[in-house]
């Protein structure tokens, strides 16, 4: 069963099972970052203040859902119909799709009184020589460099990547059979290509799924063999608002978490938490 397909069973689930808040507010960044530029992301918020990120910079997502004005206060959508629209064709449908699910992923979690940013993180000192990066990361590519590891980057834009030494850029996904271990952004969420991913890394390899639009409920990865789901819970709305309308960083209006199958106590217990 495709990622999008087991998805919408889990919503479908989950709104059968308890209530959901609807879609208080949808916040987008003011602009399209430039080339260079650090990515961008829009926000899904619930009326009980829980919050789903979703990366904007597929494609032309950010500018069709301003055009369309999915944010202003007319345009309040219905959680649960709006998240079942993940896995469509249209980028920006989809986009907005993950942050709807991400939003009542953090919702179900917090009412079931779970809190990822409390689980304890696996050690990142994984041995690997290959790494495989869906994504650019260039953080992450430093310090995996300064370990003397060599680095296979897929990017569909492979200009962003800069050119050095330990660094071998591709823009399909085959080269990721040779990688001991692969860091995927969670933007492949949104376009639909995780199930490629997986399938060209191959069975049996570490995958770790990284980013925001990674804040859902993680239990349709791990049925992958995705081993851990690194995500952002959003627990100062209210500051996170203001720093959208002013262009600021957001990242201090949240906590990252990192969630395993060992960390992570799974739909069932969540749904009997509640």
């Amino acid at each position: 069963m495709p990622y999008p397909e087991a998805c919408r069973e889990l919503i479908q689930r989950i709104g059968k099972s308890i209530p959901v808040p609807e879609i208080e507010e949808i916040l987008l960044p003011r602009h399209t970052p430039a080339a260079g530029q650090e990515d961008e992301f829009g926000f899904v918020i619930l009326e009980d203040g829980s919050v789903g990120p979703f990366y904007v910079c597929l494609g032309d997502t950010l500018k069709r859902l301003a055009e369309s004005r999915v944010h202003t206060p007319a345009a309040a959508r219905e959680t649960l119909s709006a998240a079942l629209e993940i896995g469509s064709n249209d980028l920006s449908t989809s986009a907005l799709a993950i942050g709807a699910f991400n939003a009542l992923s953090q919702h179900l979690m917090r009412t079931a009184g779970f809190d990822p940013s409390a689980t304890v993180s696996p050690p990142n000192d994984i041995p690997a020589d290959t790494i495989g990066m869906v994504g650019y990361f260039p953080p992450l590519i430093e310090r995996f460099l300064a370990k003397g590891c060599t680095l296979v980057v897929i990017e569909q834009k492979p200009e962003r990547v800069r050119e050095q030494e330990g660094v071998k850029r591709y823009t399909t996904p085959g080269a990721l059979r040779q990688c001991d271990r692969v860091i995927c952004t969670a933007s492949t969420l949104i376009n639909g290509t995780l199930d490629e991913i997986l399938s060209s890394a191959g069975p049996n390899k570490p995958i770790d799924l990284i980013g925001p639009s990674a804040s859902g409920l993680p239990d349709p990865l791990f049925a992958r063999g995705v081993q851990s789901v690194g995500g952002i819970l959003i627990d100062r709305p209210g500051k996170l608002r203001s720093a959208m309308r002013t262009g600021d960083k957001w990242g201090d209006c949240g906590r990252k978490y990192q969630l395993t199958a060992e960390n992570y106590p799974g739909i069932e217990v969540l749904l009997a938490g509640i």
